[in-house]
């Protein structure tokens, strides 16, 4: 890639992340907090993305998750930072919307944690960031810590980590599908059966 983005490391993670897709016929979207659209940056660097990237969501703000991510005001109110369990319902709720066969969302802190949001965040380390992956199989959560308190790099280790954690489960989900031999992914997310003279 020019200019030095996306990072080699990254770039050759996308473009495994992509072959996998492209010969599923399988799609993918992601919902982004933290990240600030650094996941789908780095995901529509590769060419040809328009095959398998549906889409995503910054839903940076937590008013944004109202209009985006099915929130309810009740939810907002109730809300006590991030969490496995508000990745997995960025997660579950955005493959809905868009159909997409996997979803990876994010949310986080890269920091500085703001006076307003320290109630919220007390708890809570700069440099976290919980991730979220939706898929017709099931659903996964991780949890990655940076130990850093710079947000520019945080941001970006988010994103390579997101990346990283999808293609390790895409290739978990390749191999189990190879292992059967007798199913396939659609783009719409539902397994088909291949015809047995196929």
């Amino acid at each position: 890639m020019s200019h030095g983005f996306p990072p080699d490391s990254v770039s050759e993670t996308v473009s495994k992340i992509a072959e996998i897709l492209k010969r599923r016929n399988e799609t993918i979207s992601v919902s982004e907090a933290a990240c600030g659209g650094l996941l789908s940056a780095y995901l529509v660097s590769v060419p040809g993305a328009s095959n398998w990237f549906h889409g995503g969501t910054l839903v940076y703000s937590l008013k944004s998750r109202l209009k985006l991510s099915g929130w309810l005001e009740e939810d907002i109110m109730n809300y006590t930072g991030p969490s496995e369990k508000v990745a997995l319902r960025l997660a579950r709720n955005l493959r809905i919307e868009l159909g997409s066969t996997y979803v990876i969302s994010e949310t986080g802190i890269a920091g500085p944690i703001s006076e307003d949001q320290k109630t919220v965040f007390a708890n809570e380390d700069i440099g976290t960031v919980y991730l979220g992956i939706s898929t017709p199989q099931g659903e996964k959560t991780r949890i990655h810590k940076t130990k850093s308190g710079d947000r520019a790099s945080n941001m970006q280790e988010f994103a390579q980590y997101g990346l990283e954690f999808f293609l390790e489960e895409l290739i978990r989900i390749d191999k189990e599908s190879a292992g059967n031999g007798d199913n396939e992914e659609g783009k719409d997310g539902q397994r088909k059966k291949k015809r047995s003279d196929d």
